[in-house]
């Protein structure tokens, strides 16, 4: 096997030729493998003997090699191994000449594709296996975005598209898939441009801003439904960027700060994703409040001329063509008109389940259920947050059907994952003082009294010289020339990379200990960060270091950095809210309904197996988002209501509301069924988050918030002046009743007086 290995060659560009032994890392001349100790004599002979110790060999130098690390699947008899399963070897290279090892890597890869052997079952991968496959996942699963585009529109143009030849939203739906579109395509080359850089988690980003923009477009409709059709067109337009409008820019505001919260994060993939996606927010609410209201105009003044959505052709009534015996044919595909109502132009699902959820949130014991269901939904999800924890499973990363799936799994399973800390000292030390040699002994004891770290190892050139007859502290030339005597020997050599001469003193070393066999993120962050005290608590200039630290970094900053983020999204909503819908209840309860929508997904995220990673980390932040928009969505049209009651302004919120909050939320659904059916850990991660942040979202914003509403909503009085123009008197809600006079009644009160 290994000769196998080590025969793959690759070639530069000018056509010389490449083989391990031309790439590999050396240790003294020698290629450093580990896993050589199998092919010595000392070895051999001792296994025939079984003479093997484990997890510990001593070899005839002294040193210590860590089977454990390298012999899997063991069975032993006291402290000798009687058989084992797995060997594991790791073939080192020259980070000296990086592109020719990178080569032979991936020649590596190739090669070990092609390997057959029915006595042996290989397991493989490289230095930068991870990253491959999971940007080879990733990159395979956004064709998903296709096919979720063309069910968006499908769903769009269904939803929209009625019987009525004239006054058909069909183009509507078109038009507002095509304005989600652009502000996507926009923020890749906006974003791009200003050098941020493409990263795996942005190829999440298409799917939510679709489910953003789609949302928009049923808030814009609704409110273009709810207008008066006698009126012209450019005041029905005006009265819905008034309305749907408002609740648009709120919900945009909102979705952009928060994004630009995760734009602050320390992550790198988070500040990219979080510029990505707010960008395409921020794009995608300016194509809305500009193209998409252009075609609305440009469909309203086709409809107000009676002419065909297809043809733009002068359309008769239905009525018309029944009484001139036309064909049921004829009739659906040529017949039509403006509509009259809101009702004539509904979809089934803007239509019918509103109404049914009017029944249950204005019914008093149907508000008791809704109550106490959401009392238990709540301490449901404070006992699952509490239990939701971090951690990120590599094996998450790739498909099961990968090459380091099976890899990484039987590396974990197998084989002990302790790791060497190196404890070092990065400037000039007296070592020949009594105090240094305590000091060091202590730091070392501390680290090794870790409960992580394997309290029976030690590697340390310091302790090792003073124990060899080379050893003389009489002065700085003879400590020195000692020490380099001692190096040169051949229980010396293991150190020579531990120690730095220059001079007459020693500038910098570094000794090691070995941690236990750790195997989740919030233990290995743990342990670092208990070492780095002990290191930091030293007066010696002392730090800790493993190159597995980098990975570890992530763990211990995912748990503040996730709640500083939300701590500032929901600040937001509350700012926010506060300027556009200054009503102290309004305030509290969108505030309270996102924190309880977000709390909610916290919990499930633990019940459906995901654990709190930087990957998931991304997904919480984007929760936020559709967590404000229902919200505000309902509360919005609540305080738009007319009404004298809170009853019939909350029957009325839904109204117009309730259809396009469900519309949303299907249609989010929809558009990212296809990810369930991912591969890749991130997307499918995705897929779950938002299907559960939808549901909530949704169940929060047509049940509990019109239910609390209706109790202890704030209690105004709508004002109606003669242009219809209906406005709430905000101010009645602090000091009772004013009533408004506009400028219309004004005039006309002051003619009837001068006549």
């Amino acid at each position: 096997m290994r000769t196998y290995v080590e025969s793959t060659s690759v070639q530069d560009t000018d056509g010389i030729t490449y083989r391990y032994s031309d790439v590999c890392a050396r240790t003294f001349s020698a290629c450093d493998v580990e896993g050589n100790i199998f092919n010595t004599t000392q070895f051999i002979n001792d296994m025939n003997r079984g003479n093997i110790t484990f997890p510990n060999y001593t070899l005839p130098s002294g040193q210590i090699i860590f089977l454990d690390r390298i012999i899997g699947g063991v069975s032993f008899a006291g402290r000798f191994i009687v058989s084992a399963s797995a060997l594991k070897f790791r073939f080192n290279l020259q980070s000296e000449n990086f592109d020719i090892s990178r080569k032979w890597e991936e020649a590596f890869i190739d090669r070990m594709h092609l390997f057959s052997n029915n006595a042996i079952r290989v397991e493989y991968s490289f230095s930068d296996s991870l990253s491959v496959e999971l940007s080879k996942n990733v990159s395979g699963d956004i064709g998903f975005f296709s096919v979720t585009f063309t069910l968006m529109i499908i769903f769009s143009c269904l939803a929209l598209m009625g019987s009525n030849c004239v006054d058909n939203r069909y183009y509507l739906g078109l038009a507002g898939i095509l304005s989600t579109g652009l502000a996507i395509l926009g923020s890749f080359g906006f974003v791009s441009l200003c050098g941020a850089k493409f990263v795996d988690i942005v190829g999440a980003m298409p799917f939510l801003i679709l489910g953003i923009g789609v949302d928009d477009m049923f808030i814009l409709l609704s409110g273009l439904a709810d207008t008066n059709s006698e009126d012209d067109v450019e005041t029905r337009i005006a009265q819905t960027m008034r309305t749907s409008g408002i609740a648009i820019t709120i919900t945009s505001i909102t979705d952009i700060i928060a994004f630009c919260a995760g734009a602050a994060s320390v992550f790198p993939s988070v500040r990219n994703f979080s510029w990505f996606t707010g960008c395409a927010i921020l794009f995608c609410y300016l194509n809305y409040v500009t193209f998409y209201i252009g075609v609305m105009t440009i469909n309203e003044k086709r409809v107000s001329k009676n002419l065909h959505w297809a043809t733009c052709c002068k359309t008769r009534k239905k009525e018309e063509m029944e009484a001139d015996g036309r064909s049921k044919a004829v009739i659906i595909c040529c017949a039509g008109s403006p509509r009259k109502s809101r009702d004539e132009i509904e979809g089934p699902i803007e239509k019918y389940p509103k109404r049914l959820f009017k029944r249950i949130v204005l019914y008093t014991p149907s508000k008791i259920a809704v109550l106490l269901l959401f009392c238990g939904y709540l301490g449901v999800s404070v006992w699952g947050t509490t239990n939701f924890r971090e951690d990120l499973d590599l094996r998450d990363l790739v498909s099961k059907d990968s090459y380091y799936y099976s890899s990484y799994d039987a590396n974990q399973k197998l084989f002990s994952q302790s790791l060497f800390v190196s404890v070092n000292i990065r400037t000039t030390v007296d070592y020949r003082l009594a105090s240094t040699f305590s000091e060091l002994n202590s730091v070392l004891q501390k680290i090794r009294n870790d409960p992580d770290i394997q309290n029976d190892f030690r590697l340390s050139w310091f302790h090792s010289y003073i124990s060899d007859a080379s050893f003389d502290n009489t002065s700085d030339i003879n400590f020195i020339t000692g020490l380099t005597s001692f190096l040169s020997s051949p229980q010396g050599n293991l150190y020579i990379n531990d120690v730095t001469i220059s001079g007459s003193s020693v500038v910098s070393s570094r000794f090691h200990v070995l941690s236990a066999s750790l195997t989740t993120s919030s233990s290995q962050a743990a342990m670092m960060v208990r070492l780095r005290d002990i290191a930091e608590a030293s007066s010696l200039p002392v730090f800790v270091f493993s190159p597995a630290f980098i990975f570890f970094e992530q763990y211990v900053q995912i748990v503040p950095q996730t709640f500083q983020t939300l701590g500032i999204s929901v600040s937001v909503v509350f700012l926010v809210t506060a300027i556009f819908m200054p009503l102290p209840t309004l305030i509290i309860l969108v505030t309270i309904s996102v924190t309880m929508i977000m709390v909610g997904v916290l919990a499930f995220m633990y019940f459906w197996d995901l654990t709190l990673s930087s990957v998931t980390m991304i997904h919480i932040i984007m929760c936020v988002g559709f967590s404000i928009d229902f919200s505000t969505h309902i509360c919005h049209a609540f305080i738009q209501a007319e009404g004298s009651t809170r009853n019939s302004r909350v029957s009325v919120a839904i109204d117009r509301s309730g259809g396009p909050i469900l519309n949303g939320a299907l249609s989010s659904i929809i558009g990212i069924l296809m990810l369930a059916f991912s591969k890749s850990f991130i997307f499918f991660s995705f897929f779950k988050v938002m299907f559960i942040v939808m549901i909530f979202g949704a169940l929060h914003a047509i049940l509990l918030l019109p239910v609390v509403l209706s109790l202890i909503g704030p209690n105004y009085e709508q004002q109606t002046n003669k242009a219809d123009d209906k406005e709430i008197n905000l101010s009645s809600y602090v000091k009772g009743s004013i009533p408004r006079i506009s400028t219309a009644s004004i005039q006309k009160d002051m003619h009837q007086t001068q006549n």
